[in-house]
């Protein structure tokens, strides 16, 4: 989208693309304005962006878009999640742990009236952070590599099997990062089939065990009965419903299958932040245009039948549904509300495309 509005950038080359682009910039720049929809931007956002080429255009359009509303950090994230299933846990409820509110995973509140205009200020991030995140996003990349070898291996297993193994190489990942654990072998579960050594990373910016301790703390839970809380916590089945870990798990076994299956290619770079992104921000989402790949994931048979979120996934081999669903979305705008919009806003000012890039 960016190249195709950009004046000084080569689009994609092919007129139905540049024109399915620019439509969908228009489009979504519209019901921003309607205040129908909003495009918060995340993290995960960043991380792609700061090792591109043009990252203040891509920041710009995001700005627009979001109108400076992003979702809160991944780790306090995660950490709402767990703190979310340890109570529920402690109170023996059967329900599963839910999302949070928007209040919990926004920098603010995303129902008010969105200002007309809006000051975009490119970012600054020195050298060395570029540095440390294509470093970061090689290393965990190699590991991609090789599990996407293992999967080859090991191309027999199926997609149960895929998810237990991951269940169990993430707790022993969690629970081995603490000598206490890792020293005490009857606190760690039986070894999995497979160990999944990509578990190692996807939890390293988050302490996870002092999230536990610090909720059994608040609960007056005795601190000798901590370890064995842990222990029980994470062989919990409100540990393996938690919003983030089960829908990693998920995307890992359908592409762990599909290259047992005779996927050639490993996972590419952006791969692994994709994953994060969707297992994290998904169920706060009513709709997200996500790639063919991710989306194909979504649609496997064993992946919907675990699949619990109302979230509306689109991509490009179904972009025609994309642009119906927010057609559908300003359609069924309430009239009354319309009015209030263009009596606020203007209608020319709604009706005439933003001019990015000036």
């Amino acid at each position: 989208m960016v190249r195709v509005l950009h004046p000084q950038m080569k689009a994609t080359g092919n007129d139905e693309a540049d024109s399915f682009w620019f439509k969908l910039f228009q489009k979504l720049d519209r019901m921003v304005k309607m205040q129908i929809i909003i495009c918060p931007q995340s993290h995960f956002q960043l991380q792609e962006s700061v090792v591109s080429n043009f990252f203040e255009p891509l920041e710009e359009m995001y700005h627009l878009l979001s109108r400076g509303f992003q979702f809160v950090e991944q780790k306090l994230i995660i950490e709402r999640q767990f703190r979310s299933s340890v109570l529920s846990w402690l109170d023996k409820s059967k329900k599963r742990p839910i999302p949070h509110s928007f209040s919990d995973v926004f920098n603010g509140d995303i129902d008010i009236w969105l200002p007309k205009t809006y000051k975009y200020q490119p970012s600054y991030y020195p050298p060395v952070y570029e540095e440390v995140l294509r470093e970061s996003r090689e290393r965990i990349h190699k590991q991609w590599v090789r599990e996407f070898y293992l999967w080859k291996e090991r191309n027999n297993t199926k997609f149960d099997k895929w998810r237990e193994n991951f269940y169990l190489s993430l707790i022993i990942s969690i629970l081995s990062s603490s000598g206490i654990y890792h020293k005490n072998k009857d606190y760690l579960p039986a070894l999995p089939n497979i160990n999944i050594g990509l578990c190692q990373f996807l939890l390293e910016s988050v302490d996870i065990l002092s999230i536990i301790h610090s909720v059994l703390a608040e609960e007056d839970m005795d601190r000798k009965e901590f370890e064995s809380n842990v222990h029980l916590f994470l062989l919990s089945e409100h540990f393996r419903e938690i919003p983030f870990i089960k829908l990693y798990s998920l995307f890992y076994s359908s592409l762990a299958r599909k290259a047992g299956s005779g996927q050639k290619k490993p996972p590419d770079q952006g791969m692994t932040n994709d994953l994060n992104m969707l297992s994290l921000l998904l169920p706060y989402c009513d709709a997200m245009f996500i790639d063919n790949q991710c989306r194909t994931c979504l649609e496997e048979k064993d992946v919907i039948e675990h699949f619990d979120y109302k979230t509306s996934v689109f991509s490009l081999n179904n972009k025609e549904k994309f642009f119906a669903y927010l057609e559908k979305l300003e359609k069924d705008l309430p009239a009354k509300y319309l009015e209030k919009v263009v009596e606020i806003y203007g209608k020319e000012w709604i009706d005439i495309p933003t001019k990015l890039y000036q």
